[in-house]
């Protein structure tokens, strides 16, 4: 007890010491030249884009300071910049220089230009439990830098159509396969365990865990979330609201996809909730769309007896609208691009699409022959089991 008063006090004193100084506002610098082209992301993050403040009047900067700037981003040719902050956080010291780095998700094959519009010197007041302003600066700072990508080779169009009618996902399953020689020989690769597989977020930039934190799911912005809501640990911030998912497993040689439906006994009494929603849940922009219908199901019991049963019906997906994903594989020097979009449509706009995909398809095929080969093979066993059991959804 008495080392954590001793702690506290220490903090204290240090606080109320830094409070007597002021902050002076130099003139602030970048580390790299405006123009610079970098090979790649790893050439990019050796240095890092940086930009540093003196402090001139020795100001201690305590555990409890950050010194934050606020910035416009402009990406490629865009007239709209995305806002964003970059920070640096004290230390207990009196610095000469305060690094500021720019840790936005910067892509391969994009051009940037950073205009600071402000930055500032905020404390933590742990009495309030707010942040305290000390000190403001308009200057604006601009760099400009682009990162050059690796060569397309080819690119691979998919899509999917779902509907509400569809009550299990998984029968029928909607997926699109794609042909992996195709692509190992556009990259001049031997297999594609040779390649590095990525998710693309919504900048673009690649995204490592699009299989295992995400599982494909995105949210109405169509940039990656997590199923249940909560802390978003691949982002930093809540998870906001899942509302479709499209998978790519991790041979690359089929693309699924899913939309958020959550089902629940019907019941008249009950508050109406829905999961991933909840305190645990950032309610914000994008916008999303909570649909829900009362859902009628026939089914009969082990008598034999026909039953009635109404089901509360959740979902965020609409119908009519189309929802994208981008996945980048990768070779030392290229990459092959997989775009693919799930349109989702009304019930009737689906019939006749399943109508016009039966009588499509080829006459007497074999079934369980998934590439249509004329026969059932290993690779059509192989498929199944990767379609069927890795790549459970949570639901």
């Amino acid at each position: 007890m008495k080392k954590t008063l001793l702690t506290l006090a220490v903090a204290f004193a240090t606080l109320l010491s830094a409070n007597a100084q002021t902050w002076e506002w130099g003139t602030a610098t970048w580390n790299i030249q405006d123009g610079r082209v970098y090979e790649n992301l790893d050439d990019l993050n050796l240095e890092g884009i940086v930009l540093t403040y003196p402090n001139p009047a020795n100001y201690t900067l305590t555990f409890f300071n950050m010194l934050a700037v606020s910035y416009d981003l402009y990406i490629d040719n865009a007239t709209e910049p995305v806002q964003a902050f970059a920070s640096a956080r004290g230390t207990g010291a009196a610095p000469e220089f305060v690094n500021v780095v720019f840790n936005y998700e910067w892509a391969e094959g994009h051009s940037y230009k950073i205009v600071t519009t402000g930055a500032a010197v905020a404390q933590a007041n742990i009495a309030t439990y707010t942040t305290d302003t000390l000190s403001q600066s308009s200057d604006s700072y601009t760099v400009s830098f682009s990162i050059k990508g690796k060569e397309l080779v080819k690119t691979i169009d998919v899509e999917g159509t779902m509907a509400l009618t569809i009550t299990d996902q998984y029968n029928p399953l909607t997926y699109s396969l794609i042909d992996v020689n195709s692509i190992t020989a556009a990259l001049g690769i031997d297999d594609i365990s040779q390649a590095t597989i990525y998710g693309l977020n919504l900048n673009g930039s690649y995204n490592a865990d699009f299989i295992g934190l995400y599982d494909g799911w995105r949210d109405a912005d169509g940039e990656y979330t997590t199923y249940w809501g909560g802390w978003d640990a691949g982002h930093g911030h809540n998870a906001y609201p899942a509302v479709y998912c499209i998978k790519l497993n991790e041979t690359a040689d089929t693309v699924s996809y899913f939309f958020y439906d959550w089902w629940k006994e019907y019941d008249p009494e009950a508050p109406d909730t829905i999961p991933g929603t909840g305190s645990q849940a950032k309610l914000r922009a994008p916008e999303t769309v909570y649909n829900d219908t009362l859902w009628a199901w026939n089914w009969v019991d082990s008598t034999g007896v026909e039953q009635l049963t109404y089901y509360d019906r959740k979902y965020r997906v609409t119908e009519g609208q189309d929802y994208k994903a981008s996945f980048a594989i990768l070779s030392d020097t290229q990459y092959v691009l997989i775009n693919a979009t799930l349109h989702f449509v009304d019930g009737e706009t689906y019939e006749a699409y399943i109508k016009q995909q039966e009588e499509e398809e080829e006459p007497n095929p074999i079934k369980g022959d998934i590439d249509r080969d004329g026969a059932i093979t290993v690779n059509d066993i192989t498929r199944l089991i990767e379609i069927y059991l890795s790549q459970g959804a949570e639901e």
